[in-house]
């Protein structure tokens, strides 16, 4: 995935805020830069560029980033531009996407809105349960 490394393709000088494994963070965090979650966190996260879910994160609570990448569980709302669903994750909620990739052995429950020429926004709204 290259989240951290020296190549990967994040411009120089962005922000990063990682919620290590050991940490909770309850709250909504408005992200300018990128994310990554291998901790608990319970709240929204608006306005990020990058949010990483690692194996062991979680996030309850709605995402709106550019890209999303999931490889833990996140049980909430999604808006993005991109989103990735790795193959041991879960997602419980309503997904709003222009892209979106599954690995196989992932689990999505809920609604997926995906593709569209006009950009995605969180206020558009999603189907109802």
């Amino acid at each position: 995935m290259g989240f951290l490394k020296k190549d990967s393709d994040f411009e120089s000088g962005e922000h990063f805020s990682i919620v290590s494994a050991e940490c909770y963070f309850q709250g909504t965090l408005s992200v300018q830069g990128s994310l990554r979650v291998d901790g608990r966190l319970e709240g929204a996260v608006d306005n990020a560029r990058h949010v990483i879910v690692g194996d062991g994160g979680r996030i309850a609570g709605d995402v709106t980033a550019q890209v999303v990448v999931c490889g833990g569980e996140i049980e909430g709302n999604i808006c993005a531009d991109m989103l990735e669903v790795l193959a041991k994750s879960r997602i419980k909620g309503d997904i709003r996407a222009k892209k979106m990739i599954v690995e196989e052995g992932a689990r999505i429950e809920g609604h997926c809105a995906i593709g569209g020429e006009e950009e995605i926004s969180e206020t558009d709204s999603l189907p109802k349960k």
